[in-house]
C-alpha cells in the first residue's frame, strides 16, 4: 500500500539520467572520461546506429583550415553524406595553441560521429617549404587522435583520391563539380571540404593503404 503523506505529493519526481539500469561504476583513464561518457548517453538513447556499416572520417591536414568530411554506407550502395566542415585556426596564435585546437576540435567530431575508419591524406613532404614543418606537426595531431580513438589511419596521396574522381591532374572546378554531383550538395565554400569528401569517398571505395 503506497503511504499517504501530504508533504511528498509536491515533490518532484527525479528522472534516471539512464535509461537502460542499473548502472555499474568502473575505472577508466581520465582523459577518456568525457568521450566514453559522452558516446554512452548516445548509445543509451538509441541515436548512434548499431548496424555496422562502415562510416568513414576523412582529413585533409591543415594548420590554418582543416578540412573534414564524414560518409557511411555499405560497400554495395552509394555512400551517404553525413557532415563535413573545416578546423580553422589564427595565424596569429602561437603554434602549439593551434595544434592544441586541432586536437580538441578533431576528439570532438570523432564523438559526435563515431567513425570506424579514419583516412588521412598523405601529401608530399617538401623540405624547403616554410610550411612543412607545421603540416608534419598536424599530421601527428592528427594520427595520434585518431589512435586514442582505436583507428588505424588509411593514408592516401593527393594523385590517388584525384584519380578515383577524375584524373590525378584534373582541375579544382572539375573535382568540385564531381563531389558535388556525387553526394547531391548544392554548393562547397571551401577547396578543403572538397578534398576531405574525395579522401573519405576514395577510402571508402579500398584506396589508400595502413
Amino acid at each position: 500500500m503506497a503511504i499517504q503523506n501530504s508533504k511528498l505529493r509536491h515533490l518532484i519526481r527525479q528522472k534516471p539520467k539512464w535509461n537502460n539500469l542499473p548502472t555499474k561504476a568502473v575505472r577508466v583513464p581520465e582523459c577518456l572520461v568525457e568521450e566514453i561518457t559522452h558516446y554512452a548517453h548516445r548509445l543509451d538513447q538509441n541515436t548512434i546506429s548499431t548496424t555496422g556499416s562502415p562510416r568513414w572520417l576523412g582529413i585533409k591536414p591543415s594548420i590554418s583550415k582543416l578540412g573534414w568530411a564524414v560518409i557511411e554506407g555499405e560497400p554495395t550502395e552509394e555512400p551517404n553524406m553525413i557532415d563535413f566542415g573545416l578546423i580553422e585556426t589564427d595565424s596569429h596564435d602561437p603554434l602549439p595553441y593551434r595544434l592544441g585546437e586541432i586536437e580538441a576540435d578533431l576528439r570532438e567530431i570523432l564523438v559526435e560521429y563515431q567513425p570506424n575508419h579514419i583516412a588521412i591524406e598523405q601529401p608530399f613532404i617538401r623540405p624547403e617549404y616554410p610550411s612543412t614543418t607545421k603540416l608534419l606537426q598536424v599530421l601527428g595531431v592528427v594520427n595520434l587522435v585518431a589512435y586514442r580513438h582505436g583507428c588505424l589511419p588509411t593514408m592516401i596521396y593527393p594523385a590517388t583520391w584525384k584519380s578515383n574522381l577524375d584524373h590525378h591532374r584534373a582541375e579544382r572546378e572539375d573535382l568540385t563539380a564531381i563531389v558535388e554531383e556525387l553526394f547531391d550538395l548544392q554548393s562547397i565554400l571551401f577547396n578543403q571540404e572538397v578534398d576531405a569528401i574525395a579522401i573519405s569517398y576514395a577510402a571508402w571505395c579500398g584506396l589508400g593503404q595502413q
